[in-house]
């Protein structure tokens, strides 16, 4: 959707951002979706322009407007699939021509794989330890990595035991 404004450079950054971004009027029109944001909406709320979630936190955000005037604001909420995929909604004030909500959709387990891919290359995982290491992220315990990997717990702990001597030897400390 274009947004009217002559600022290409605007629009390029946006378009080339990895999360979802959204600018929305203050009357809940959709002004702007960049490609993510945009599939993702269309993921979350296939009949709609975007999910009811959003407009929540879109009107938190109004109606803090009578508390704390001009004051430069952030509200933030998550929002949970049926299939446990969570995305994380930030939602402020963009001033264009009129005040609008930017608001930013992260796909939680996107950002937790680039930060799992990076640790990995920081750290000199092995690809299998990278991906042990990306469902220890998630929060999975040993027995659900091990049945998501198709491995033993005892591979699994041994996985992790390496990657903690790697953090350590790299880092000192671990997380």
């Amino acid at each position: 959707m274009p947004l009217n404004t002559p600022n290409d450079f605007l629009l390029s950054v946006l378009e080339g951002l990895v999360d979802g971004i959204l600018i929305v009027s203050q009357q809940g029109q959709l002004l702007f979706a960049n490609t993510p944001g945009a599939e993702i909406c269309q993921k979350l709320s296939p009949y709609q322009q975007y999910p009811a979630e959003v407009w929540r936190s879109c009107e938190a955000l109004i109606e803090s407007r009578q508390w704390y005037g001009a004051r430069p604001l952030l509200i933030e909420s998550e929002l949970q699939t049926e299939n446990h995929q969570t995305y994380r909604i930030c939602v402020q004030w963009l001033q264009l021509e009129q005040p609008c909500l930017l608001v930013r959709l992260e796909d939680q387990q996107r950002s937790l794989q680039s930060l799992a891919v990076t640790e990995a290359k920081k750290f000199g995982l092995t690809p299998r330890e990278a991906e042990v290491w990306f469902l220890k992220r998630c929060n999975l315990s040993r027995k659900e990595i091990a049945a998501q990997l198709f491995i033993t717990i005892d591979t699994v702990k041994k996985h992790l035991g390496n990657i903690q001597l790697k953090r350590q030897a790299n880092s000192g400390s671990w997380c």
